[in-house]
This record gives structure tokens, sequence and C-alpha cells, in this order.
């Protein structure tokens, strides 16, 4: 009977470390702004408001999203009355060391005045990008101006330009901090 008090210690002892241990978690989640890694696979589980746009491929690019589905999404995000016609994929120029970053642009028409929006957008590994409503939107309006281009400054937009120089013409340049691009209702503008 004196060696009962300490058995019963003993096992309370290895019921809570056992409990302690079962509690614990063994493997770190991570998310990012894609989803989360799936700790089996060790893929990337994507969130579903992330879009999945282009993948690049040695010789060319692969639009994932069609170009078709992406002007319509531009004329949505635009709501304005602006005309969609173009869709481009291009890579912002960098510094020497600033990472690869490519913008989804859709180039169009407003009452005969140049339109561009712009949206960054997110690598995902394996060369295929991404497009996620946080993405800031960049949009250009010209203003007696035939064709307005963005000006980048180590892989980030900062300005505009017109592609003539004469008297009272210009691009106005807005920034959204996100995109309602493929939302059934775009974000009002301010």
């Amino acid at each position: 009977m004196k060696y009962f008090p300490r058995l019963l210690g003993l096992g309370l002892l290895g019921l809570l470390i056992s409990l302690l241990v079962m509690a614990c978690e063994t493997t770190k989640h991570t998310t990012n702004e894609f989803g989360s890694l799936n700790p089996i696979e060790g893929d990337v589980i994507l969130r579903p408001e992330s879009r999945q746009i282009v993948h690049f491929t040695d010789s060319s690019a692969e639009y994932k999203t069609p170009r078709s589905e992406l002007a319509q999404a531009f004329i949505r995000q635009f709501g304005d009355g602006t005309v969609v016609d173009k869709i481009l994929v291009r890579k912002a120029p960098i510094g020497p060391q600033g990472p690869v970053v490519y913008y989804l642009i859709g180039v169009g028409l407003r009452n005969g005045m140049f339109r561009a929006m712009a949206l960054p957008l997110t690598s995902g590994g394996d060369n295929t990008f991404y497009l996620s409503p946080t993405a800031a939107r960049y949009t250009i309006t010209s203003v007696r101006c035939p064709a307005c281009f963005f000006n980048f400054e180590n892989g980030r937009i900062v300005g505009t330009s017109c592609g003539e120089n004469s008297t009272g013409s210009n691009c106005d340049l807005k920034i959204d901090s996100n995109n309602s691009l493929f939302a059934s209702s775009p974000t009002p503008s301010r």
C-alpha cells in the first residue's frame, strides 16, 4: 500500500506530459496573400479572392485568365464607360538588385480620351503570377494627350508622361489602395 501514492503520482505526471505533447502543434502553418501552405504536398492552397493571371514559359506568356475576360473585368472596374481593347502583362523596369515586378495593364478609350489601368501582380512561384484584390490600382486619364505612359522607378509606378509635349496636354494619375477587378460590382471611385 505504501507504493500506491507513488504510482498514482507517476501516472498523473505521465498523463500531464502526454496531454502537453498532444496540445503542442508540431508543424507551423504559414499564410501569405495567396493562402496557406498545404503541409502534405507543399503546394500553396490559394485563397479564393486571388486570381491566376499568367504563366511565363521560356518562349511566351500563357494567359491563365482569357484576355476577353480580363477586358470585361477592366471595363467593370473603370465603371465609367471606358472601353478596354488591349490587355498586356509587362515587366516593370527595376534596379540591379530589385525583385522582378509584373503589371497587368488594360488600355482603352472613354469619349476619345486615352485611359489605362495597371495592377501589380504577385509571384506564386514557378513563373506564375496572380492578382490579389489588395493590389494597388493605378489609373491614367489623358487630358488632350493621344497616349499616356506609366513612369517606373525600381519596379514601382511613380508617375505618368504624355506621348506628346504639346501645351495643355497631360496625363492624370489616380492611385487606389485596392481593386475589385473580379468582384461582381466595381469599387466606387473617390
